[in-house]
């Protein structure tokens, strides 16, 4: 049928008829953007397609580059087609009668909403978008392109709406046999959750999936939605001498005469990795303690996994390794312990154990799940009813309890953390799911203690540490990758947080008053009010000291002179009263033990009520501690501060100093420890990460890159580029940014230090990187952090602006990325209540913290580029400080020893694309060769 006559053979079916459809539009608001397409496909009760629709739409508008760059339509494909309103008015007469169908639906149904609002104003809608999230909850992707691929639905157009529809309906058919599979229990308990939010989910689980003539099973569903298995069969063992040298063991196995060149493609001999395997197996023969700074493309991991797996095997003892990314942990256990599981003889038995907030607590989810599905103001709430069915199908189906199993969004991270194990809402031993073993966090301690390989975090790690080995039990060497971050994460988890909706939601899980007048009613009810008045105060203070309306976000420190403020007195008052009400009503908590206080209905285990009033008792004297800590009495050693964030009020309380409670709690309970990084040394020296963390009598080893960064990386220092706190600076980075852009077609991530510079860059770079077809995805503005990412990666011609977040942990090989632009030296904010606390500590707080933090992430920030051994690329350093203050040096010492060029302003655009395609440089500048000549060997071998 011709996609612009309009026709379709309408058929006049039951009210039982559904159509799935799909618009394509010129952007995502309903008021500013246009329709370009409308797709369509109509299907009977049996769920088989009878007509198709497919129009384009004229929008008398110029069609955005990037819309064209994903749809393939042009202004001229659609020029002289129908209007938007006579198009809607075609599908409007189409679907009569039916039900809608779609992906995503609330977006389409906007639009079709405002051409046409009497026939799609409050229409339901199908939304497989919903319901692939609740009956898939463990698919990696629940996008239309990537659920047709994991579900072999033929998807030949993406991006086109007829395609998109007809991929909808296939959808929907799936999701209509997921459904009819399900256990019958579970079913009913579905339809009972989704009853409670009227409209289309509840008619799916109550009518929709009694139909009959699905296409496919449960079972052809779940082979294509589940994990498979890792690994790819087994490799060739090699059979080591158990007498040698356990450092000449490892060099065996990671050798060209090894198992590894003949068992993994993608092999590559380097012999930093050798040197790194063997001084981590000489620590553990020695019981020593290492640090090793190991650059991009060493292989660290296999590098000490070795050792520690030959070490556990030989010696019958533990070991533990502790990462600061939940990634790291994944890929340490998914991919590179699975290698070793088939390179040794006799493997060691490995676990993975996160912190307990990553494991649902069923205690927790049974109360959840038994409240009303009811926001804040009484009203149904669809995020609610829809994350209670999305976990209830993952429970059927999950064997660990992981919440990295799900794809959580948006409200779903708030909702988690109402279901999530905790341990100030934890029963402990008392726990039924604790006796009858099915709890996930116990489990995963279970298996963890009888492992001889334990991959852990930062954050347990150090929760074990402050209950003596409760979480991990004894081990006795460990390593600590990402070493970079751990005195932050030592920060965080020795400190404090609490927040108003954390006092609430103790009082909240009790439930509603029995009867008003007790005195447990009147205590909780006060204790209510007091939350409200302290954090409206806070709220109040911080928005009086940050300036009216300009404090949505941002952190004041208790320093002496606020506390002594008029003002303050308020803050104070609050503070004493709060504590009080929460001790008066954490008494009356205890008092109430034996009365049955509340509806046994409202608690998992009616018989352990007592218990949940102890508990609640105590998470409310912790709560008062912290207002009293903070607020009232700081603790020496310690420092206090209040933020705000998202418009919300918190209190937090940290230790300014954590060396020597590693040292004592951390490194002296093992034999042997080693702290790794791609970022350790700072100008050839640990003293930094030493003097931080507390390790002493440690052996040192730098390791550089294997790549070849002369060859393939150059930094560039532009001239005339204004002070970044001065006017211009905006408009000269974004004049920067879009001339290598447009010399590289896109391909160009962005640093900053903070968001409010990239909003404004990001501005400035949106109208003429259109011109030039090149797409602009911002961090916090096109989308979250994966999603802007993902964008980057599929769509290379794109400028990427990033903050905190993207200086560090994402891996872009080959030509995808060729320029990274740094616009700031990423210095700590100096008004930071910690920085400010802990630089009265120092002798020289510049050169003894500042420095060698920025020097570390700058380090961090450069290794984006270079991520292979083939990949070229330049970095472009927009700080003119590096060449006008002294302190640059430190900086050039610490980077990789890449070219250097020293240009104009305006020439480099033309410096960068001549290195990424010619690989040309020019001669690095002679004013710099005294500040650079010792870190790059320019003196003896010019770039």
């Amino acid at each position: 049928m011709p996609p612009n006559s309009g026709s379709y053979n309408r058929v006049m079916g039951s009210p039982a008829d559904f159509v799935a459809f799909d618009l394509e539009t010129t952007g995502l608001s309903p008021k500013s953007d246009r329709v370009i397409e409308i797709g369509a496909v109509r299907f009977g009760p049996d769920l088989q397609p009878v007509d198709r629709m497919e129009l384009l739409v004229d929008p008398d508008m110029p069609i955005p580059l990037a819309v064209q760059r994903l749809t393939g339509l042009t202004d001229r494909d659609v020029q002289g087609a129908a209007s938007p309103q006579e198009a809607m008015a075609q599908f409007a007469d189409f679907c009569d009668g039916t039900r809608l169908v779609a992906h995503g639906g609330m977006f389409d149904m906007a639009f079709c909403a405002a051409l046409l609002p009497q026939a799609f104003g409050n229409r339901p809608v199908f939304d497989t978008l919903d319901l692939a999230r609740i009956l898939l909850p463990v698919a990696p992707s629940h996008s239309l392109p990537l659920l047709s691929v994991q579900l072999e639905i033929e998807h030949d157009r993406p991006h086109r709406a007829l395609s998109d529809a007809e991929t909808t309906a296939a959808l929907f058919r799936r999701l209509v046999a997921v459904a009819e599979a399900l256990p019958a229990d579970l079913l009913v308990t579905m339809r009972h959750v989704a009853a409670d939010a009227p409209g289309p989910l509840s008619e799916f689980f109550a009518s929709v999936t009694t139909l009959e003539g699905s296409a496919a099973s449960a079972e052809e569903i779940s082979s294509v939605v589940s994990a498979s298995a890792p690994g790819s069969g087994p490799m060739a063992a090699t059979q080591t001498n158990q007498h040698a040298a356990l450092a000449d063991a490892v060099a065996t196995l990671l050798g060209p005469e090894g198992p590894l060149p003949t068992t993994l493609p993608t092999y590559e001999y380097r012999d930093a990795q050798i040197q790194m395997s063997r001084a981590v197996a000489q620590s553990l023969d020695r019981g020593s303690r290492l640090l090793v700074e190991a650059g991009t493309g060493v292989g660290k991991s296999l590098a000490y996994l070795l050792p520690l797996a030959l070490w556990t095997q030989r010696t019958g003892r533990r070991a533990v390794v502790a990462t600061h990314t939940i990634t790291l942990q994944e890929q340490l256990t998914g991919k590179d312990l699975q290698t070793l599981q088939h390179l040794l003889p006799t493997p060691p038995r490995t676990a993975m154990l996160k912190g307990r907030q990553h494991y649902i607590s069923l205690r927790r989810w049974e109360r959840f799940l038994a409240s009303p599905s009811r926001g804040p103001h009484g009203a149904v709430d669809l995020d609610i009813v829809r994350f209670k069915l999305k976990l209830l199908c993952w429970l059927a189906q999950t064997s660990t309890g992981d919440r990295s199993e799900l794809r959580l969004a948006g409200p779903d991270e708030q909702l988690w953390q109402r279901v999530q194990s905790v341990a100030e809402d934890c029963l402990g031993a008392a726990c039924a799911n604790w006796r009858d073993a099915r709890c996930f966090m116990v489990a995963a301690r279970r298996a963890a203690a009888e492992a001889d390989l334990v991959v852990t975090n930062h954050a347990l790690l150090l929760a074990d540490a402050e209950t003596e080995g409760q979480v991990l039990g004894r081990y006795d060497a460990l390593v600590i990758d990402e070493a970079h971050h751990l005195e932050e994460s030592a920060t965080n988890q020795l400190g404090a947080t609490l927040r108003a909706v954390d006092v609430f939601g103790v009082i909240d899980r009790l439930g509603a008053p029995h009867d008003g007048e007790s005195v447990l009613d009147q205590a909780l009810a006060a204790a209510r009010e007091a939350t409200q008045r302290i954090f409206g105060d806070v709220k109040g203070f911080l928005i009086e000291q940050f300036g009216g309306d300009s404090a949505g976000n941002g952190t004041l420190g208790l320093r002496e002179e606020i506390r002594a403020a008029e003002r303050y007195e308020v803050l104070t008052r609050a503070a004493w009263h709060a504590v009080r009400t929460y001790r008066s009503a954490a008494t009356a908590l205890v008092d109430a033990r034996g009365s049955r206080p509340f509806q046994d209905t409202l608690f998992p285990q009616p018989e352990r009520v007592d218990d949940e009033l102890a508990l609640a008792a105590t998470a409310l004297l912790d709560a008062a501690a912290v207002i009293e800590r903070v607020l009232i009495a700081p603790r020496e050693e310690h420092v206090a501060w209040l933020e705000m964030r998202a418009e919300q009020a918190e209190l937090h309380e940290a230790p300014i100093d954590v060396a020597e409670q590693l040292r004592r709690s951390v490194f002296d309970r093992v034999e042997s420890t080693v702290l790794t990084s791609a970022t350790l040394a700072v100008g050839g020296s640990f003293d930094y990460v030493r003097s931080r963390t507390g390790i002493g009598g440690a052996e040192e080893l730098i390791l550089d890159s294997p790549f070849d960064f002369l060859r393939q990386a150059l930094s560039v220092l532009p001239t005339g580029m204004p002070p970044y706190d001065e006017d211009g600076y905006d408009q000269a980075l974004a004049d920067l940014c879009a001339e290598i852009a447009v010399k590289l077609r896109g391909r160009t991530l962005v640093l900053f230090t903070g968001y409010s510079p990239l909003k404004r860059v990001h501005a400035l770079l949106q109208s003429r990187m259109a011109n030039a077809g090149i797409a602009v995805l911002g961090q916090g503005l096109d989308g979250t952090r994966r999603q802007v990412l993902a964008g980057f990666l599929k769509n290379p011609q794109t400028v990427l602006l990033g903050t905190s977040t993207f200086w560090e942990g994402i891996d872009i090989q080959g030509d995808a990325l060729s320029c990274v632009v740094i616009a700031k030296l990423p210095f700590p904010v100096p008004t930071d209540p910690l920085v400010q606390a802990r630089a009265q500590r120092v002798a020289d707080p510049f050169s003894q913290l500042a420095l060698p933090e920025a020097v570390l992430r700058l380090k961090q920030g450069f290794g984006r580029l270079i991520r292979h051994g083939e990949d070229r690329g330049a970095v472009v350093l927009c700080d003119s400080r590096l060449s006008t203050r002294e302190y640059g040096r430190a900086f050039f010492e610490a980077l990789p020893r890449a070219g250097l060029a020293r240009v104009p302003l305006g020439d480099v655009g033309r410096v960068v694309e001549d290195f990424v395609y010619r690989g040309v440089a020019p001669p690095p500048p002679e004013e710099f060769m005294p500040v650079v000549a010792a870190a790059t060997g320019w003196e003896d071998e010019p770039a």
